[in-house]
């Protein structure tokens, strides 16, 4: 858990701002300047309240993802292992067969007199076997085909202790990968459950706090508390980005987590294990916004990325729709329960595309293989978008979701929250190529 409790540790050392008591709200009434002092204290208990269940949530995101990279590291563990197994056995077979040929071979020197070494071969100690072997290659009295027979016994001995101590280390690779991603697995389930803890106490916080405003505002107390959840950091709702095609200078704020646009490939991989369903109607999807001013000037042209297959990006778009109000749950990949990179997957697997795996890392990099980043001021339905801890081309991808247009994404977001629709949030300068270019969405 060692990773966990550094994640939220700075965030449970920092004193929330703590709300007003009654007494406080009770006094404040018929003086305009407490009452606002004591609003001013509900608002800013509100968005500390808000940031501390988001902080857990993110860190929730992060290790979730360390455990689908430990878990892929894992399956591929296996499968090498696995391999070296079956060549190992095929091995130790193939040295037995030459074994007992040679064994044959001695039986055969032994009845036509070869002396003391054949009478050493078949009484002596088996750790002297290699030794023996080597000597009675050399005899004058073996011939060539006796030789090649010999040579061959013992190339299969060697073979086989070669693949048998590589096998060994395999599985012991395997063993110490397997053990990683049960405590990675611990950690984010703990980290999952903090998260929701969190949400629950911020909204028993959030209904008192909006009963001490309503009554020094007069409103009804829905209305307050629609008005604080408002003001919480919750930045996929809070801090929406421009409609593509108008490009917004600057970055993303402080602390914020930057997106790389990314699009699934513009043809269909192998089909998933399940049919995938007849494409839907395409959904109604607003067209990219007309070029910048100019006044702003565009970003360099991206590198030539094939256009999307419209075919899939509907039945992708179409299938993620249908999962909205559906909970967020570490793992899932439905049919009912999502993480962000099991919805995406799934979305996309309905259209007979794959397009990374259960891992918002392994998507991105699936997509940066495949020359499919765009800048997000070029995104188009369907593309994909990425978020990272530290830059949109560096640190670790986190959460991927699903671009729908006008500016919109679908994303399985937090624990204790379900599939949604929301702004997507940042910038589009966030996201750059080691060439300095803005990269964009993976196509559909």
């Amino acid at each position: 858990m060692t990773a966990l409790t550094v994640a939220l540790g700075a965030s449970a050392a920092t004193a929330a701002p703590a709300p007003p008591s009654w007494d406080d709200v009770e006094e404040a009434r018929g003086d305009a300047e407490a009452t606002q002092l004591a609003i001013a204290r509900i608002e800013d208990a509100a968005r500390a309240t808000e940031q501390t269940y988001l902080d857990a949530a993110r860190s929730a995101l992060q290790l979730g993802e360390e455990y689908h990279l430990a878990e892929i590291a894992l399956e591929q563990a296996d499968t090498t292992a696995g391999r070296l197994e079956l060549r190992r056995d095929a091995a130790l077979v193939r040295a037995a067969e030459s074994g007992a040929r040679a064994a044959q071979l001695a039986a055969q020197l032994a009845r036509s007199g070869s002396g003391d070494l054949t009478t050493a071969l078949l009484t002596g100690d088996a750790d002297d076997a290699e030794d023996l072997l080597y000597r009675l290659g050399a005899m004058s009295s073996v011939g060539a085909r006796s030789q090649a027979l010999l040579a061959r016994a013992m190339q299969d001995k060697n073979t086989a202790e070669a693949l048998t101590a590589q096998a060994e280390v395999a599985l012991a690779e395997r063993e110490r990968l397997a053990d990683e991603a049960s405590d990675s697995f611990a950690d984010a389930i703990a980290a999952a459950e903090q998260a929701e803890q969190r949400l629950a106490a911020q909204q028993t916080l959030m209904g008192e706090l909006a009963a001490q405003l309503a009554s020094l505002t007069g409103r009804s107390e829905q209305l307050e508390r629609e008005y604080l959840a408002g003001l919480g950091g919750d930045e996929e709702t809070s801090q929406g980005s421009p409609v593509p095609g108008s490009p917004v200078p600057g970055s993303p704020a402080p602390g914020g987590p930057a997106p790389s646009p990314s699009a699934p490939p513009s043809g269909p991989a192998p089909s998933p294990s399940s049919p995938p369903p007849a494409p839907g109607p395409s959904p109604s999807i607003p067209p990219p916004s007309p070029s910048p001013s100019p006044s702003q000037p565009p970003a360099p042209n991206p590198p030539s990325v094939p256009a999307p297959n419209s075919g899939a990006v509907a039945t992708a778009i179409s299938f993620a729709r249908a999962q909205v109000g559906e909970p967020y749950q570490f793992g899932g990949r439905g049919p009912s329960v999502w993480d962000c990179s099991g919805l995406t997957m799934q979305a996309y697997a309905a259209a007979g595309v794959a397009i990374g795996g259960h891992s918002a890392t392994r998507q991105y990099s699936t997509a940066a293989q495949r020359d499919r980043l765009v800048p997000y001021a070029q995104a188009q339905p369907g593309d994909l978008i990425f978020y990272s801890t530290g830059g949109a081309t560096s640190g670790s991808k986190y959460h991927v979701t699903l671009y729908i247009g006008g500016g919109q994404m679908i994303e399985a977001p937090y624990p204790g929250k379900t599939v949604r629709i929301v702004a997507v949030r940042a910038a589009t300068t966030a996201c750059r190529t080691s060439r300095g270019r803005p990269r964009r969405a993976a196509r559909g």
